[in-house]
C-alpha cells in the first residue's frame, strides 16, 4: 500500500485520466466509495434511517461530500448538508452540488452563529467531514475552530474523507482545532497524516477508498512514493516452516554482541534471533562477559573471545569472528560491543571483509560514523539500524532535523552508500538500496522507548536474514512484528512497566496468533 503526498496524489490522479478516467468521474468514484464505506461502518440501511450532516468545504473535498450526500440519500438516510466557507467553486463540485439540490436534500449555510447549528450538529447520528483535503495547510480560521469543537463534543459517529479538516496532510502535523474522526477515508491511498504519530491519532480508524487508480499510477511518479504494509502482507512475506525440514533450513544467524557492561544487549540479540526462526544462532562475545551471558543462554552455540582491559572485544578476536561468519548465513555486530579503539577497528574490518549480510546496529554504528567511506567497501549487503542520535553521527545533521523528516534522512544516506537504512523511531522508516522502496511502520508503541528494544529488534532482523529473506523484506518484517508483538504486549500489560524481555518472551504466542 502506497502513503503519498498531496503532490503525488494529484500527480497519480492525472496518471489516470491520460489512462482514459476524467476527473469528474474520479470525483463520482470517490464520492461513491466513500459513501459506501460509511454505509458498512456505521451499518446503515439494518434499522431506522440514519440522521446524517455532512459539512462540506468549497472545493474538490466538498464535492466529494456532495457525492457522499446524495448517495447516502439514495440509502435511505435522512440527509443535510451544511456548507462552510462558501458557495462551491470548483466546477465538478458545482456540477454535483446542483444534483444535490435538483434531488431536494436540505442544505443550510453556515455562519458565526453556532448555537442555532448546535441542535443539528447534536441530533445528527453520524457527521461527515468534507470540509479541507490534502491541500489544506495552516490551522483553522476561528469559526471553523469552533464548530470543529462542536461536531468534536458531540455524540455523533465522525468520518472524515481523506483527511481530517484542520490536520496538515504532507506534514503530519496539527497547528490548531481540528475535525476529530473515528473513520477516516483515505482517497485511493494512505497519506502522511494517516500513518505518522502522533498526530495520525486524529483519523480514528483509516480505509482505503479505491476509486480506479491503479499502481502504474503511483510507481509513474515524479517522486518516490513510499509503502506501508498490513499483516496479510506481512505475513505473505515471512518464511514458511516446511513440514520436512531441519535446522540448516532456516539458516544460521552469528551475533558479535555484547560487553562485561552490557550482557543484557546479547542476550536480547540472541533471544530475538532464536525466537524469529532462525535454525542456528551463534553468540559471540568477549570472554570478559562470560558469567553474564553464558548462564542465560542454552540455545544458542556459545563463541567467547580475546577481551581487552575494557572487557570489550580485544582486536585480537577478529580472525576468530571473520571465521564464524564463514559458517553464518547473516551477521550481527555491534549491540552492546561498546565503544573504544578496539571495537571500532574490529567492526571497521569485519563491514570490509565479511561476505555475507551483515547487520550494524548501536555501537556498530559509532564505530563506523568515524569511517564511514568504510561502507564502500563492503562485499555483502549492509542493514543498518540507528536510532537519530546515530542517524545524525551518521550523516552530519541535527537530531531536530532528522526528527522532522526521517524519510528524507534514511532515503539520502541508503541513497548515497547502497544500504540499507532502518531509522528507528515513532514511525521507523526503512529504506531499501532500491531507491524506489521507503517503507513507514505504523505498529510499535512508547513502551518500546527504552534500552534493549533494538538489540531484540537487530536479533530479529538477523534471524529473517539468516532464513534467506531480502534485506529489505527482513527488516520491514522485523520492524513490523517487533512493533505489532509489543503492542500487544502493552494491551495485556502496560507501555510504562513493560521490558523489552517482555516481548521478547511474547514472541511464541504472538506467532502463534499472527500466523
Amino acid at each position: 500500500m502506497f502513503v503519498v503526498t498531496s503532490n503525488q496524489m494529484y500527480q497519480a490522479e492525472c496518471s489516470a485520466v491520460k489512462r482514459g478516467t476524467t476527473f469528474p468521474k474520479l470525483m463520482e468514484d470517490a464520492g461513491s466509495a466513500c459513501a459506501d464505506i460509511i454505509r458498512k461502518n456505521y451499518c446503515i440501511g439494518r434499522q431506522t434511517p440514519a440522521k446524517v450532516l455532512v459539512i462540506c468545504g468549497k472545493g474538490k473535498n466538498g464535492g466529494d461530500g456532495f457525492v457522499i450526500a446524495r448517495r447516502l440519500w439514495e440509502y435511505g438516510c435522512l440527509v443535510t448538508v451544511m456548507l462552510v466557507c462558501g458557495e462551491p467553486q470548483a466546477k465538478d463540485a458545482i456540477d454535483n452540488f446542483l444534483l444535490l439540490e435538483s434531488a431536494g436534500i436540505d442544505v443550510i449555510r453556515y455562519n458565526d452563529d453556532l448555537p442555532l447549528h448546535r441542535e443539528l450538529i447534536n441530533s445528527s447520528d453520524i457527521i461527515v467531514d468534507a470540509v479541507f483535503g490534502t491541500g489544506f495547510s495552516g490551522r483553522l480560521d476561528p469559526d471553523l475552530s469552533r464548530l470543529a469543537k462542536a461536531v468534536n463534543s458531540s455524540g455523533a459517529k465522525k468520518a472524515a474523507v481523506d483527511v481530517p479538516s484542520g490536520a496538515n496532510c504532507d506534514s503530519a502535523s496539527i497547528e490548531g482545532a481540528v475535525f476529530k474522526a473515528d473513520l477516516t477515508i483515505a482517497i485511493s491511498a494512505y497519506k502522511p497524516i494517516h500513518i505518522m504519530k502522533p498526530c495520525c491519532a486524529v483519523c480514528g480508524k483509516t480505509v482505503i477508498a479505491d476509486i480506479g487508480i491503479e499502481d502504474e499510477d503511483f510507481k509513474a511518479l515524479d517522486s518516490v512514493a513510499c509503502l506501508t504494509y498490513d499483516a496479510r502482507d506481512i505475513k505473505r512475506m515471512l518464511p514458511k516452516r516446511k513440514p520436512v525440514s531441519n535446522k540448516g533450513t532456516y539458516g544460521h544467524a552469528l551475533c558479535v554482541c555484547g560487553s562485561m557492561r552490557m550482557t543484557g544487549a546479547a542476550c536480547l540479540a540472541v533471544g530475538g534471533a532464536l525466537r524469529c526462526g532462525a535454525g542456528l544462532v551463534t553468540a559471540a562475545f568477549p570472554q570478559s562477559a562470560y558469567a553474564g551471558i553464558a548462564p542465560k543462554l542454552t540455545e544458542p552455540l556459545l563463541l567467547p573471545l580475546d577481551s581487552n582491559f575494557e572487557g570489550t572485544f580485544s582486536f585480537n578476536a577478529l580472525a576468530d569472528i571473520f571465521e564464524a561468519s564463514k559458517r553464518a548465513s547473516a551477521v550481527l555486530l555491534g549491540c552492546g560491543i561498546g565503544f573504544n579503539k578496539d571495537t571500532t577497528r574490529l567492526t571497521l574490518n569485519l563491514i570490509k571483509e565479511i561476505k555475507k549480510p551483515v547487520i550494524i546496529d548501536a555501537d556498530g554504528i559509532n564505530a563506523l560514523s568515524t569511517n564511514i567511506d568504510i561502507l564502500r567497501e563492503a562485499q555483502a549487503p549492509v542493514i543498518l539500524t540507528p536510532h537519530p542520535g546515530e542517524m545524525s553521527r551518521l550523516c552530519g545533521k541535527s537530531i531536530a532535523e532528522i526528527v522532522a523528516n526521517p524519510i528524507a534522512a534514511a532515503y539520502e544516506f541508503s541513497r548515497e552508500y547502497g544500504v540499507t537504512v532502518v531509522l528507528k523511531g515513532a514511525n521507523t522508516i526503512v529504506c531499501g538500496c532500491d531507491p524506489t522502496r521507503i517503507y513507514v511502520n505504523p505498529t510499535g508503541n512508547a513502551g518500546l522507548a527504552r534500552g534493549g528494544s533494538g538489540d531484540l529488534l537487530a536479533g530479529m532482523t538477523v534471524s529473517l536474514l539468516a532464513q534467506g529473506m531480502k534485506p529489505f523484506e527482513a527488516a520491514v518484517c522485523a520492524v513490523y512484528l517487533h512493533g505489532l508483538c509489543a503492542d500487544a504486549v502493552a494491551q495485556k500489560t502496560s507501555m510504562r512497566g513493560m521490558l523489552p524481555s517482555d516481548v521478547l518472551n511474547y514472541l511464541p504466542e504472538f506467532f502463534s496468533k499472527f500466523e
